[in-house]
Protein backbone atom coordinates (compact mmCIF):
# COMPACT_ATOMS: atom_id res chain seq x y z
CA UNK A 1 0.00 0.00 0.00
CA UNK A 2 1.35 3.42 -0.94
CA UNK A 3 1.06 6.41 1.38
CA UNK A 4 1.78 10.11 1.03
CA UNK A 5 1.33 12.97 3.49
CA UNK A 6 0.46 16.54 2.50
CA UNK A 7 1.12 19.53 4.75
CA UNK A 8 -0.04 23.07 4.06
CA UNK A 9 1.03 25.99 6.22
CA UNK A 10 0.98 29.78 6.12
CA UNK A 11 2.03 30.14 2.47
CA UNK A 12 -1.55 29.91 1.15
CA UNK A 13 -1.72 26.90 -1.24
CA UNK A 14 1.93 25.78 -1.18
CA UNK A 15 1.70 22.15 -0.06
CA UNK A 16 4.62 19.90 0.81
CA UNK A 17 3.94 16.30 -0.13
CA UNK A 18 6.09 13.62 1.46
CA UNK A 19 6.33 9.98 0.42
CA UNK A 20 8.54 7.18 1.67
CA UNK A 21 11.19 8.13 -0.91
CA UNK A 22 10.86 11.83 -1.67
CA UNK A 23 9.39 15.22 -0.95
CA UNK A 24 7.97 17.75 -3.41
CA UNK A 25 5.78 20.84 -3.62
CA UNK A 26 2.38 21.22 -5.21
CA UNK A 27 0.79 24.63 -5.53
CA UNK A 28 -1.74 26.69 -7.45
CA UNK A 29 -1.03 29.29 -10.13
CA UNK A 30 -0.65 32.93 -9.09
CA UNK A 31 -3.96 33.88 -10.74
CA UNK A 32 -5.69 31.31 -8.50
CA UNK A 33 -4.11 32.58 -5.27
CA UNK A 34 -1.02 30.38 -5.20
CA UNK A 35 2.67 31.07 -5.79
CA UNK A 36 3.11 28.71 -8.78
CA UNK A 37 5.84 26.81 -6.91
CA UNK A 38 4.83 23.42 -8.26
CA UNK A 39 2.24 21.58 -10.30
CA UNK A 40 -1.46 21.79 -9.47
CA UNK A 41 -3.04 18.64 -7.98
CA UNK A 42 -4.81 17.78 -11.25
CA UNK A 43 -1.47 18.05 -13.04
CA UNK A 44 0.00 15.59 -10.52
CA UNK A 45 -2.76 13.14 -11.37
CA UNK A 46 -1.97 13.48 -15.09
CA UNK A 47 1.75 13.17 -14.30
CA UNK A 48 1.18 9.94 -12.37
CA UNK A 49 -0.45 8.38 -15.43
CA UNK A 50 2.06 9.80 -17.93
CA UNK A 51 5.06 8.79 -15.83
CA UNK A 52 3.74 5.30 -15.19
CA UNK A 53 3.05 4.70 -18.88
CA UNK A 54 6.53 5.92 -19.86
CA UNK A 55 8.26 3.78 -17.21
CA UNK A 56 6.22 0.67 -18.03
CA UNK A 57 7.03 0.95 -21.74
CA UNK A 58 10.72 1.63 -21.09
CA UNK A 59 10.93 -1.31 -18.68
CA UNK A 60 9.38 -3.66 -21.25
CA UNK A 61 11.66 -2.41 -24.04
CA UNK A 62 14.75 -2.78 -21.82
CA UNK A 63 13.81 -6.34 -20.88
CA UNK A 64 13.16 -7.13 -24.55
CA UNK A 65 16.49 -5.51 -25.50
CA UNK A 66 14.77 -3.24 -28.05
CA UNK A 67 16.32 0.00 -29.32
CA UNK A 68 13.84 2.35 -27.70
CA UNK A 69 15.38 5.78 -27.22
CA UNK A 70 12.56 8.00 -25.96
CA UNK A 71 8.98 7.61 -24.80
CA UNK A 72 6.68 10.63 -25.00
CA UNK A 73 3.38 10.57 -23.13
CA UNK A 74 0.88 13.44 -23.18
CA UNK A 75 -2.09 13.22 -20.81
CA UNK A 76 -5.06 15.55 -20.68
CA UNK A 77 -7.80 15.37 -18.06
CA UNK A 78 -11.28 16.52 -19.06
CA UNK A 79 -13.81 16.88 -16.26
CA UNK A 80 -16.15 19.25 -18.09
CA UNK A 81 -17.31 17.64 -21.37
CA UNK A 82 -19.40 14.91 -19.76
CA UNK A 83 -20.64 15.90 -16.28
CA UNK A 84 -19.95 13.19 -13.72
CA UNK A 85 -17.30 11.54 -15.92
CA UNK A 86 -13.56 12.16 -16.02
CA UNK A 87 -11.92 11.56 -19.39
CA UNK A 88 -8.18 10.93 -19.58
CA UNK A 89 -6.79 11.36 -23.10
CA UNK A 90 -3.39 9.77 -23.53
CA UNK A 91 -1.06 10.11 -26.54
CA UNK A 92 2.01 7.87 -26.57
CA UNK A 93 4.86 7.99 -29.08
CA UNK A 94 8.36 6.58 -29.31
CA UNK A 95 11.71 7.21 -30.95
CA UNK A 96 14.30 4.56 -31.63
CA UNK A 97 15.19 1.84 -34.05
CA UNK A 98 11.91 -0.05 -33.69
CA UNK A 99 10.01 -2.26 -36.11
CA UNK A 100 6.30 -1.65 -36.73
CA UNK A 101 5.56 -4.80 -34.70
CA UNK A 102 7.62 -3.52 -31.76
CA UNK A 103 5.90 -0.14 -31.90
CA UNK A 104 2.47 -1.78 -31.89
CA UNK A 105 3.48 -4.00 -28.98
CA UNK A 106 4.69 -0.98 -26.99
CA UNK A 107 1.31 0.69 -27.48
CA UNK A 108 -0.33 -2.44 -26.01
CA UNK A 109 2.12 -2.41 -23.10
CA UNK A 110 1.30 1.27 -22.47
CA UNK A 111 -2.24 0.18 -21.56
CA UNK A 112 -0.87 -2.15 -18.89
CA UNK A 113 0.76 0.36 -16.57
CA UNK A 114 -0.46 0.06 -12.96
CA UNK A 115 -1.87 3.61 -12.81
CA UNK A 116 -3.76 3.07 -16.07
CA UNK A 117 -5.30 -0.07 -14.54
CA UNK A 118 -6.18 1.73 -11.29
CA UNK A 119 -7.96 4.52 -13.16
CA UNK A 120 -10.03 2.01 -15.15
CA UNK A 121 -11.36 0.33 -11.99
CA UNK A 122 -14.08 1.67 -9.72
CA UNK A 123 -12.56 4.10 -7.24
CA UNK A 124 -13.65 4.63 -3.64
CA UNK A 125 -12.31 7.50 -1.53
CA UNK A 126 -12.65 6.87 2.21
CA UNK A 127 -12.36 9.68 4.75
Amino acid sequence: MEKVTAKIGAENYKTVVTSSTSEFITDMPIDEGGQNLGPKPKELLAAALAGCVAMTVKMYANRSKWSLEDVFVDVEIDTETTPGTTIFTKKVSFTGNLTEEQTQRLHVIAQKCPINKILQNPIVVKS
